[in-house]
């Protein structure tokens, strides 16, 4: 087995600098401004020599808890993450060192496993961070909008363009345009792309004049990418362009090992942003939050943990503070595919089981209604007075004010 200094040495390389005289020190030689500890986490900062300064650059850095197991943390300046899942250890490894070149990345994933997050850290990660990051939706933007989006237009290229307009390209000359969902490009606009991405020239709307621009082109998707190639929704040409590089985010079900430290750390923002303590799970919560399938991944994690916050009175989120969806799947009764197997299910008082059911379904009728007890009440078809008292009985608090109107606020937004 390697050595704790093995280890972290070799997840501590960073991007290649700008200058072609790099001076990376070794993980013991670097400075003690440039190693400290947070939460048993060891991180490493690496340092590159331009025009005789020295300046830190973020890295991937991994290190060893408290309880010895590997930890990879990324290290965004504004956003921090860990990851102890070997997978996601390996895509950041080699997301790592596809960022330290100039080609085009293609992330792969399901819906909300990450990939804007993984866009982010390669361009944090690559010589061009100190440029601008430019995202791009492909199916937010209307069709007859994408090229003068995308390439920007001279004034009065069209009726209402009063002024001269930037496009994305432009925006972004010098760092990294990501393209979101580029599965919904079009075929014409997806022709253009591929213009752009040899000739390094676009030309604005309404101008014949083009100009070089200097960007490197990060492209995510949640559909199959190969399989429009085959049905002629998506260019061959393009797509082999994008996939030099291509990383594949694994969906939060395979990523036991995360999951801990995701509900920690979106349960406090939430806490935090709802001004509110922080809270904690209850082991059974947990439980059941590990017990979930997540086929919505980091996404719907972190909104689950943001409805916790809101609907848990006190310091701990019991099971009935998860949305339904994600605790309903610890009322089910888990049965042996091994009929051999032993019987590890924890068996109750059946009238426990009930009440704990029903304390569930009032405190979602609660949240459900923005704390309004009589309303939670019909909703669930139960008397008023049953329903008042059901609540002194199970100890579930009236909801404050603040969190009420937080909660009727997120509905009116949604």
């Amino acid at each position: 087995m390697r050595s704790r200094r093995a280890r972290t040495s070799a997840w501590a390389s960073t991007g290649i600098a700008r200058s072609t005289s790099c001076d990376t020190t070794s993980v013991d030689a670097a400075p003690a401004s440039s190693r400290y500890r947070t939460s048993g986490v060891r991180i490493v900062r690496r340092f590159l020599r331009s025009g005789g300064n020295r300046a830190p650059l973020p890295s991937i850095a991994a290190g060893m808890s408290d309880h010895g197991t590997d930890l990879v943390v990324l290290d965004l300046g504004d956003q921090r993450y860990e990851f102890a899942d070997p997978g996601m250890q390996r895509v950041l490894a080699e997301l790592e060192r596809v960022a330290r070149t100039l080609l085009p990345i293609l992330i792969l994933g399901e819906t909300g496993v990450g990939k804007e997050v993984a866009a982010r850290a390669a361009h944090h990660l690559s010589p061009r961070r100190a440029g601008p990051f430019v995202g791009v939706n492909c199916a937010a933007i209307p069709l007859g909008l994408l090229e003068s989006e995308l390439f920007g237009y001279q004034k009065g290229a069209f009726s209402g363009a009063a002024s001269a307009h930037a496009g994305y390209f432009e925006t972004a000359s010098g760092g990294t345009l990501f393209f979101d969902e580029i599965g919904e490009l079009s075929l014409d606009a997806q022709a253009r792309l591929l213009r752009v991405l040899t000739e390094r020239k676009v030309a604005r709307l309404g101008s014949t004049t083009e100009q070089r621009v200097d960007v490197r082109v990060v492209a995510a998707t949640n559909r199959d990418l190969d399989a429009l190639v085959q049905a002629g929704f998506f260019r061959e040409d393009l797509y082999y362009r994008l996939c030099s590089a291509t990383l594949v985010v694994p969906p939060l079900r395979n990523r036991p090992d995360d999951l801990p430290r995701l509900v920690r750390q979106f349960l406090s923002a939430a806490c935090a942003e709802l001004g509110r303590a922080d809270a904690r799970l209850a082991d059974a919560a947990m439980r059941c939050v590990l017990n979930h399938r997540w086929p919505g991944n980091v996404r719907e994690l972190k909104d689950a943990m943001t409805y916790a916050a809101a609907t848990a009175p006190g310091d701990v989120v019991e099971l009935a503070h998860l949305p339904a969806r994600v605790a309903k799947r610890a009322l089910h009764v888990v049965v042996a595919t091994d009929p051999a197997a032993p019987d590890t299910h924890e068996f109750r008082p059946i009238g426990q089981e009930v009440d704990e059911l029903v304390a569930l379904r009032m405190r979602q009728a609660l949240a459900a209604t923005g704390g309004v007890q009589s309303a939670a009440a019909a909703l669930i078809d139960m008397p008023r007075r049953t329903f008042v008292t059901k609540m002194r009985e199970f100890g579930i608090e009236s909801m404050p004010l603040r969190e009420r109107r937080a909660l009727r606020d997120r509905g009116t937004e949604s």
